[in-house]
């Protein structure tokens, strides 16, 4: 088979597999292909076979007739073999993530072998030919590819912090690969004193979604909201001693009540945790997230600042997890440090038994390393327990448009493979072991996310497989586009753009007055810092603009509105954003009250309004493209923050400086 056809093959595959060969195909009746699984099979491999029946309309193998191709999947036995047949076990072996790896072969010129260590090999395995075969099946017809494969994940666990419709999400996330989601329905019963405590959790969504290789964590909730669940209110004694026990509000949250820390050094929290573990695990769960307090703060006991809140409250996890494991073995805890401060970790960590897997969030603020041409993320403790073997996993890949994942403020419309692509593959070179999302909110998510989601399902799984073109090709593909090529152009073309706008202190810069501030302030604006972190010279606006028209001469020739809609997003925060600037530079560095200054300044504001015009314009342009009103309170955040910010820079130089 020429080379042009088997990469045609590989645009119908999301994410690229490390290693494949299409070495021919065959075309035959649906009604010939035979599918079948090892003798034994467990219920993961036994999902794998039921989709690819389903594709192929097969209810029963036997009951075929004419069967001129067969298709075997399994786990391989302790000497290499599956039903008889001979698979490189030794390579399966070797590879990163084996659990997880799988292996395709032909069966000389009518069959296929998928074969794997694991049932989630064999699940993926499956995938990959689903894959292959959905497009290319009519009632009549189908084309199958004689695949060699030889794939695997580069990082262990991929996937999303909240998503909506979890019953319909967990199938989509299975299909292309990742493999984690957060139990939203995990639900701790109130508390009453001196009354057994337990939580809910969603076992059968839990059940479906092992099936399909997915691992969906019940958790326990941050330690500083358990009034939630009227802990205080049964056990006063818990709650943290003093105003530092006080936690504040997360950073997006501007209004709200602040939260407590309990009291960690009373064996009474233990003991209740150790109550939610059991019930956790007595249905089924066999792994569970434990959720250290929020943010910082202290319970000023004495018990308690002789060690610190965090390592406490980790030792208590700890505790509770190691007498739940007397009647669940097999349980499994993930430990999630505070998000907003690195207090203690290092003695958390230290303590942590080795088996504890490690999450974190909303740290890129901390761990940002200024760099051309793009920053760093670095954590120098947690990357030293990374290289050593440690499981660390991250929340903070950029699937949304927010500078930080603790900054979801604003619902605008972002496709940037690069920035998904620079941020996970830091994580690959720093060895992570997951790599995870984080939706702020969910109505049309899919449709607004969807593009970046599965761009962390791409690299997570696969590197160094593809450009950012590339996985915009495979992806238009699989959307049905009627020019996938003529995509992946418009994605190389606004893919740097929007990760230059939504990477330099974006929403903040505009949700939180820091634009104002800057001119208020008469603070000299800095071009590679700050809401211009990348735009590096005075033409670079200019040069951006340049872009955004190309890409929005492709998608309107493509006639996707939504493309071209968010491309006008793009261009009009681009615009903004150099309004701003010069009127900043203005103000910090000319005298306002020379009459050519007054005319220059007088031009800046009317620039400045009709940017500011444009960017309300196209954002509800994109939004009522999607659907009607009413629309999340986030779109509308975004909307309020730019005329907020333009209106009080025009109000505060009309007012103070125009004679």
């Amino acid at each position: 088979m020429g080379a042009e056809q088997g990469e045609q093959w590989t645009k119908y595959l999301l994410p690229l597999p490390h290693e494949i060969a299409v070495e021919g195909q065959i075309t035959c009746h649906p009604g010939a292909v035979v599918l079948r699984a090892r003798q034994g099979a467990g219920v993961v491999e036994q999902r794998a076979l039921a989709e690819l029946r389903q594709l192929l309309n097969e209810q029963d193998a036997s009951a075929a007739t004419d069967t001129s191709f067969e298709i075997i999947l399994g786990i391989v036995d302790a000497n290499g073999q599956l039903e008889g047949e001979r698979v490189d076990i030794e390579r399966l072996q070797e590879l990163p993530n084996k659990e997880q790896a799988y292996l395709i072969q032909p069966r000389g010129d009518n069959g296929l072998l998928l074969a794997a260590l694991g049932e989630r090999g064999v699940y993926y395995a499956a995938r990959t030919l689903y894959q292959l075969l959905e497009s290319n099946i009519a009632p009549d017809k189908i084309t199958i590819p004689l695949a060699r494969v030889v794939d695997w994940p580069d990082i262990d666990e991929r996937g999303l912090w909240n998503f909506p419709n979890e019953a319909e999400w967990i199938p989509w996330l299975a299909s292309v690969k990742l493999n984690y989601g957060k139990m939203a329905n995990t639900a701790l019963a109130i508390v009453e004193r001196d009354k057994p405590n337990s939580a809910v959790i969603d076992v059968d969504l839990m059940e479906k979604a092992r099936q399909q290789a997915f691992n969906y964590v019940p958790y326990i909730l941050h330690l500083n909201f358990l009034h939630d669940c009227g802990l205080f209110k049964a056990y006063p004694e818990l709650a943290g001693k003093g105003d530092g026990a006080l936690t504040g509000r997360y950073f997006a949250h501007k209004h709200g009540s602040q939260h407590r820390a309990p009291c960690a050094s009373q064996p009474k929290l233990t003991e209740i945790i150790t109550e939610w573990m059991h019930s956790i695990a007595s249905q089924g769960a066999n792994d569970i997230s434990c959720w250290l307090s929020e943010r910082p703060g202290q319970c000023g006991c004495t018990d308690c600042t002789a060690v610190g809140q965090f390592v406490l409250e980790s030792r208590a996890f700890v505790a509770a997890w190691r007498q739940v494991q007397q009647h669940y073995p097999d349980l499994q805890i993930r430990m999630f440090l505070s998000t907003t401060t690195a207090e203690r970790d290092y003695r958390v960590i230290a303590e942590l038994p080795e088996e504890v897997k490690i999450e974190r969030a909303c740290a890129t603020s901390m761990e940002q390393v200024l760099h051309r041409p793009r920053d760093l993320a670095a954590n120098p403790l947690l990357d030293h327990y990374a290289a050593a073997g440690r499981w660390i996993a991250t929340y903070d890949v950029p699937i949304g448009a927010y500078g930080k994942v603790d900054t979801p403020e604003f619902k605008v419309p972002e496709r940037s493979a690069h920035r998904i692509k620079d941020y996970v593959g830091q994580l690959v070179r720093r060895r992570y072991s997951g790599a995870y999302g984080m939706l702020a909110w969910g109505t049309l998510a899919k449709e607004i996310n969807g593009f970046n989601i599965e761009a962390l399902a791409e690299w997570s799984w696969n590197l160094n497989g593809r450009t950012e073109e590339e996985f915009a090709v495979a992806w238009a593909v699989r959307q049905g586009y009627a020019d996938p090529e003529k995509v992946g152009r418009w994605a190389e073309l606004m893919g740097p753009v929007e990760f230059d706008v939504y990477d330099s202190d974006f929403p903040v810069c505009y949700s939180w007055g820091k634009a104002v501030d800057m001119v208020r302030n008469k603070q000299r604006p800095y071009l590679g810092e700050g809401m211009f972190r990348y735009y590096l010279d005075g033409e670079d606006f200019a040069r951006k603009r340049a872009i955004c028209a190309t890409a929005l001469q492709l998608a309107e020739e493509l006639q996707e509105v939504d493309l071209a809609n968010e491309t006008c997003v793009v261009d009009s925060y681009v615009e903004l954003a150099r309004c701003v600037f010069l009127i900043a530079e203005q103000v910090a560095t000319v005298d306002l009250g020379a009459p050519e200054n007054q005319v220059a300044l007088q031009e800046m504001l009317t620039e400045l309004e009709h940017a500011g015009a444009e960017n309300v314009a196209m954002i509800e342009q994109w939004r009522g493209n999607l659907g009607p009103e009413p629309w999340h309170y986030r779109v509308q955040d975004a909307i309020a923050a730019t005329r907020t910010t333009v209106e009080e820079i025009v109000r505060f130089i009309r007012e103070c400086h125009i004679y």
